[in-house]
Order: structure tokens, then sequence, then C-alpha cells
């Protein structure tokens, strides 16, 4: 099948030397939204070149992540009533469902070792931070809030010790303001990292661990900061109009515009991210200094949940 086709040519390109500055031994895969409420996960190579479908069946599949050894993409399968986090292995296809339930489960992240998986939950009522077993064993919940306070979308840090994430807890605004927190990936206290940010589409570690990518909305519009992993030091690094034009995906996804979604590269040159200048979300890549940014794809279907990982394997 086709699929079989690109992993042959995602870790034929593995050997290769990077293309004009993209580093060629790692793939991008993104969600693309078809309408009607489907949408699938693909993967490219860095330069935009080989995309391939890997996800397939009813429903939006998004938030993808490929598994440190490259065999498996898990993501967040997301149905008109729910959401499970479920896995495809890419070698032949099969697809894993890690927690069904009534419940929504969004927005996976792997272990660097590859054999927990966090993502966030509402099964307790409440939007909250779990981890579980790679094979959906073993679910350990980790925060435990009353609405209206929620947190969401954790991201392992490279050493693994860490889960970043955003909340709303102890703000002003929680319409306005959504901060960055780090806790133990074993649970723990959490601690704060930002003040007055408003990041509420992903946020990502530099591959050494010493900085993070975040997407913020700034006057509505969503931007990318570049901080330091203890919050200091944040620099704008996109600067979208206050005319960019609205998407509205509809069911659980929110409106957005501008930036959204930003992954940093494996070898920690890069950036990619989702962004609407001209109204349709494409991949995009930018330097983390904000030079060299570069439009990846020009589809006809809004392009978005992007994730920057090892190359495929299969």
């Amino acid at each position: 099948m086709a699929a079989v086709a690109l992993v042959a040519v995602l870790v034929g390109s593995a050997l290769a030397a990077a293309v004009g500055g993209v580093p060629a031994a790692s793939t991008i895969t993104f969600s693309r939204y078809l309408g009607e409420g489907t949408g699938h996960v693909f993967a490219m190579a860095p330069d935009g070149s080989h995309v391939e479908q890997i996800t397939f069946g009813a429903g939006v599949q998004a938030h993808s992540a490929l598994s440190p050894d490259g065999t498996r993409v898990v993501y967040s399968q997301v149905d008109p009533k729910r959401s499970s986090i479920n896995v495809a292995h890419l070698g032949h296809g099969a697809v894993t469902v890690l927690n069904r339930g009534s419940d929504w489960s969004l927005v996976p992240s792997w272990s660097p070792d590859g054999t927990r998986i966090a993502f966030t939950s509402d099964a307790d009522g409440n939007y909250e931070i779990y981890t579980m077993a790679a094979d959906g064993t073993d679910v350990r919940q980790l925060t435990f809030t009353d609405p209206p306070v929620q947190h969401v979308g954790p991201k392992y840090s490279p050493d693994g010790t860490l889960l970043l994430y955003a909340t709303d807890e102890d703000v002003q605004d929680p319409a306005t303001q959504q901060d960055l927190w780090v806790m133990p990936s074993a649970g723990g206290t959490g601690t704060r990292l930002t003040h007055g940010l408003d990041n509420r589409e992903s946020r990502g570690w530099s591959p050494d661990g010493r900085r993070i990518v975040t997407q913020t909305v700034i006057d509505g519009v969503g931007q990318l900061v570049v901080l330091n992993a203890d919050g200091s030091g944040g620099h704008q690094i996109t600067h979208y109009p206050a005319d960019t034009p609205r998407f509205e995906p509809g069911g659980i996804f929110p409106v957005m515009r501008g930036a959204v979604t930003p992954a940093w590269s494996p070898d920690g040159a890069w950036i990619a991210f989702a962004a609407n200048p001209d109204g349709n979300y494409d991949v995009y890549r930018i330097r983390p200094d904000g030079s060299g940014l570069t439009r990846v794809t020009r589809s006809p279907e809004p392009e978005l949940s992007i994730n920057w990982g090892p190359p495929r394997a299969g």
C-alpha cells in the first residue's frame, strides 16, 4: 500500500543530508480537515514532500504524535459525542483504542522512552491531566480541581521528568488568560511559569529542554512566543495582523486565527506550526529567533494539529 512506500521514502531520507536547511531525519504529522466532521492525520517529509494519509475512518483524527521509535502514531479520535486516545501502528495499519468511554480524552503526548502517554480528559467531570501506559493500562489522574478550572494539553519534557501544560488556575479572567505550568510527570505540585499569557492552542519543549514554544492569543490573534524553560525571557516570533481571518471548524474545536499548534524540530533548528494569513490553515516553519518563515504546504483543506517527530519506521 502507499503508506509502505512512504515509510521507505522517509526512512531513506534519514540517511540523506538536510534539504534547504531542514533536517531530513524527521517527520511532520498534521491533521487535514475535510469538512462535515471529518479529518485525518497525514505525514510528510520536513520539506513538505511525500505527503501521505496515515489514519482513516469516520470522525476527526487530531493531535497526532509519533512514538519515539517512529513505529506508532497516537492521536485523538474525535467523534460527535466523545473522544478517545487511539494508536495507529504504522507497519500494518492496525488501530488500538486505548480508552473507550463516554468522556472526552484529548491531546496525547508520548513519554521520551515511549512507555507512557499523557493526555487531558474530563472523565471525572472536569478537564484534568492523566497519564497511562502505552497499551492503555495503568491510568493515573494527576490533577484534581473543581470547575471552572481546567488543566489541558500536557507535554513531556525531553528528559521525561516534567509535564508542561496550560491552565486557567489562579487567573483573573479565564476567558482571556491560560498560563503555562509544569508538574512532575509522576504527579505532584504544579509550578507556574507565566502570568498573563493566553495559551490556547498547544505548547512544546525544545529538544534540549531549555526552551518552550507556546501559542498565545494577542488582540484576538494567535502568535508564537519562545521563552526559557523557567518562563522567563519571552520573545514573540510571529506577528500576524489584527485582520487575520477567523477559522471556525465547529464541534469541540474553538474559533481560531493566526498561529497555532507549534512543534519543535528534533534538531532544535526549526519550529513547525499552522497559520492562516490568507484564510486557510497551512503548515509553516520558522526559526526559533523568528527568522526564516517558510510556507510548507498549500492545500485547499485546512491543516492543523502539527507535530514534528522522528523518522517513520514500519
